[in-house]
């Protein structure tokens, strides 16, 4: 059962809780009351799914996060760039200051 996905598990509790269910008589005849199981079950399935749930939702989170991150990554870098070109127009290529905030895109 080791190698099973997520989607697979969650299946296997589904079908293990429905089949006791639908076998409760013949275990109660066998000594063995799975009432308490089942809901157990039930509850522990039902917080694996919210869980799922919420992770779904935090990846999606992560994924506009990480989106909107980068554009602004962008924006500050071009802007970097754009007053380096400025400092490079006004003073000149060879300007010592413009060779010092040329090497800072190297490093």
């Amino acid at each position: 059962m080791a190698n099973l996905n997520e989607k697979e598990k969650r299946d296997f509790i589904i079908h293990v809780k429905k089949t006791i269910e639908d076998e409760s008589a013949a275990l109660i005849a066998a000594g063995f009351d799975p009432v308490d199981r089942i809901s157990q079950l039930g509850t522990e399935s039902d917080t694996s799914v919210d869980a799922e749930v919420a992770q779904q939702k935090a990846q999606a989170a992560a994924l506009k996060a990480t989106k909107v991150s980068n554009e602004a990554l962008k924006v500050a870098y071009d802007d970097a760039s754009s007053l380096v070109n400025l400092v490079e127009g006004l003073l000149g290529k060879d300007n010592e200051l413009v060779h010092k905030l040329r090497q800072f895109r190297n490093n």
